[in-house]
């Protein structure tokens, strides 16, 4: 099983520039028609920046075949679903995403693995006051907001009784919170968790993101000129495959299903060398144990070394999250990877599963859309998120 572990360990190469491309507002393919539909946002914040284009087409092939001629073979497909046209006929609706470059009057940041002070989801989350000013402007304490964001009154005893000593020293009040949290949790740039020439494991409870954070972590690499090998262990969801599979097929890569050594030994010998192994798993749920003596099984058959990261959604409920990492312990987990961090505005949780499970935070993910770059968790951005009074969904405006 050695071959799977044999990454070339070459110096990354810088993305390749691509050519900007005019479409048409629909493409006639055959006698049937797809329509190519633009979208003005940037999803990646790198240069080139790259930007989503959506058509239907009634067979994949067809899909692909329209897909490469008009934006070129460097195109990612980034999701498929079925839909119903007008006529009432079933047809594939493909999302694609092409590189274009940057225009020059726009400054935009490196991607977010490459350089990781640069990807906190500050940019991406609504924006907080300082602690000071939300306390002077609302009568709220600190402790009454870290109370509502969740965290536990062991915690914020601690942060309480020593946020006045640094404030005096000269330390502002997120700056001295960014401090402590530093302490009371460990935190790790996402370039250090995903180590190359290493085959990492992802698993989490069932709706945690895994399968959209290997792929966009997929998508990631090969913009940072880096090669992956996309391995699934899940063939027990329906479809719990198929993201990886077309993710990898927009790539010109194959992803591959595992069900056993002679599948394990067939991936080895199509992949090749690759600078790091992405595996997806099944979901694991914490009330079926059984689920959770199935993965070790089947893992411990393949005979492949894994570095496994518990992946936990941010919005899952504080009482479940603090079950995951003792209830994955048997898998010994290297760090925390928090998914969904725009589906809520209460991380208390996460300080809490972090400091009572000693696992490190660092590597995040924001966004459903798997062309949105993974980020890094930082103290600062939890200091502030935590320091500001969560929000409610009616609050934000569109």
């Amino acid at each position: 099983m050695g071959l799977l572990l044999a990454f070339t360990m070459q110096t990354p190469c810088q993305p390749q520039q691509n050519l900007s491309i005019q479409l048409n507002s629909c493409v006639r393919h055959g006698q049937k028609t797809a329509k190519i539909t633009r979208h003005s946002r940037p999803v990646a914040q790198h240069s080139p920046i790259m930007r989503i284009r959506t058509l239907t087409a009634p067979k994949m092939a067809d899909a692909l075949t329209i897909i490469r001629q008009e934006l070129g073979p460097e195109a990612l497909i980034l999701s498929t679903r079925k839909v119903t046209n007008a006529a009432g006929e079933m047809t594939l609706e493909i999302t694609a995403a092409v590189n274009e470059p940057e225009p020059q009057s726009q400054h935009i940041t490196e991607p977010a693995l490459s350089k990781p002070n640069a990807a906190a989801p500050l940019n991406s989350l609504p924006k907080v006051p300082s602690l000071s000013a939300q306390s002077n402007s609302s009568g709220t304490d600190l402790s009454a907001i870290l109370r509502t964001q969740g965290v536990t009154e062991g915690l914020i005893t601690k942060l309480t009784a020593a946020l006045p000593g640094l404030q005096t020293a000269g330390f502002s009040a997120p700056e001295a919170l960014e401090m402590l949290l530093s302490k009371l949790a460990t935190f790790t740039p996402a370039t250090d968790i995903l180590k190359p020439g290493q085959a990492h494991l992802f698993i989490g409870p069932p709706g945690s993101g895994k399968t959209t954070l290997v792929a966009k972590l997929a998508v990631q690499a090969r913009q940072n000129g880096r090669t992956t090998g996309l391995l699934s262990l899940d063939d027990q969801k329906l479809g719990g495959f198929e993201p990886l599979a077309i993710t990898a097929e927009s790539m010109g890569d194959t992803a591959h299903l595992l069900t056993g050594p002679a599948s394990l030994k067939a991936a080895a010998q199509s992949m090749g060398p690759r600078h790091l192994l992405l595996i997806d798993s099944p979901a694991l749920n914490p009330y079926q144990p059984q689920a959770f003596t199935q993965l070790k099984q089947r893992l411990e058959s393949l005979g492949v070394p894994t570095i496994c990261h518990l992946v936990i959604p941010a919005d899952l409920n504080p009482e479940d999250m603090a079950l995951l990492p003792v209830a994955t312990h048997r898998f010994n987990p290297v760090s925390l990877v928090i998914t969904k961090l725009d589906c809520t505005t209460r991380y208390g949780a996460l300080l809490n599963t972090a400091v009572a499970s000693g696992l490190p935070l660092g590597l995040a993910s924001h966004s459903g859309n798997v062309a949105t770059a993974p980020l890094n968790l930082t103290p600062q951005w939890l200091g502030q998120a935590l320091g500001t009074l969560p929000r409610q969904p009616w609050e934000f405006t569109s």
